[in-house]
């Protein structure tokens, strides 16, 4: 009963993030002129479709966390068919509410359909950083909005693919909620590397184990080659099982990248508290660890 309580649950909250994000998009449209679901990069790469696709689903990501209901392929199915009618929906919503400055309501005088055509037909594509008008698109404003359309889809499937990578308890079967998070930066490759391997070999509960937490040598001296470490504790709300997720990051020129084959999973013995560890909070369960 839970179950089903928590689908039709996550349903609603699907159908309330589609309303509001064609409504959204629709006075964006109304009050600037501007389409956000028509941003693109490149022209092919419908990263505005994808944006809006992606709102459009994020009532079923956000609803399956609330309602701890794991992604199934019928919710995969409402994603798809959420993203892909919000594209629909919008230019429904648009032609609904298009009012010529006579005063005329297009809605009362074309069908929805040859509204379309004239909409994809007469778009005009604007390119570069200066904005080059290039013209009505004409039939290529087809091949434009199937590409949105793609976009649409890709970007719920989105949602769906965050909920079957987010972190839940396997005891209980909920999603983990993130407690604290703590980040230590290294650069001297050895010096991670010491850190790394001595880190988890500690039992949580000695001093030793929070000394290494709050081991951060390079805070201040962050650079290119500058390895950071990212410690997440995540929580059961139903358990209270804890598990720390750790990622670890180097700094390139402008950014950071993520070494995928250093992450870290590591399951916290049942009925311990970590988060005093992460603030800096010894407390009266961290032990010391015998000589």
């Amino acid at each position: 009963m839970r179950n089903f309580g928590g689908h039709v649950g996550v349903a609603l909250f699907g159908i309330l993030s589609f309303a509001l994000t064609v409504a959204v998009v629709t006075v964006i449209d109304r009050v600037t002129g501007f389409n956000l679901f028509s941003l693109s990069v490149w022209v092919i790469i419908p990263l505005g479709a994808m944006l809006t696709g992606a709102a459009a689903a994020s009532g079923y990501y956000f609803g399956s966390l609330l309602f701890h209901t794991r992604p199934t392929w019928l919710l995969l199915v409402q994603v798809i068919i959420v993203a892909a009618l919000a594209q629909i929906a919008i230019y429904y919503s648009e032609y609904s509410t298009f009012v010529l400055d006579n005063g005329i309501r297009v809605a009362d005088r074309v069908g929805f359909f040859d509204y379309l055509d004239i909409r994809l037909t007469t778009t005009h594509l604007r390119i570069g950083r200066a904005l080059i008008d290039t013209g009505e698109v004409g039939s290529f404003g087809y091949l434009l909005t199937l590409i949105q359309f793609v976009g649409f889809i890709l970007g719920g499937m989105g949602a769906y693919f965050f909920l079957k990578v987010h972190p839940d308890c396997q005891g209980c079967s909920r999603y983990l909620r993130k407690l604290a998070t703590g980040k230590q930066h290294f650069n001297d490759r050895y010096a991670f590397a010491t850190y790394y391997d001595n880190v988890f070999g500690h039992r949580h509960d000695w001093r030793a184990f929070a000394k290494w937490m709050r081991h951060d040598p390079g805070k201040k001296q962050v650079r290119e080659g500058t390895i950071l470490a990212t410690s997440t504790l995540h929580g059961c709300p139903h358990c209270k099982t804890q598990r720390i997720a750790l990622m670890v990051q180097i700094r390139g020129k402008k950014e950071w990248s993520t070494i995928p084959n250093l992450a870290r999973d590591v399951a916290i013995p049942q009925g311990m508290d970590l988060r005093p560890v992460f603030k800096g909070e010894t407390g009266r369960r961290i032990g010391t660890e015998p000589a």
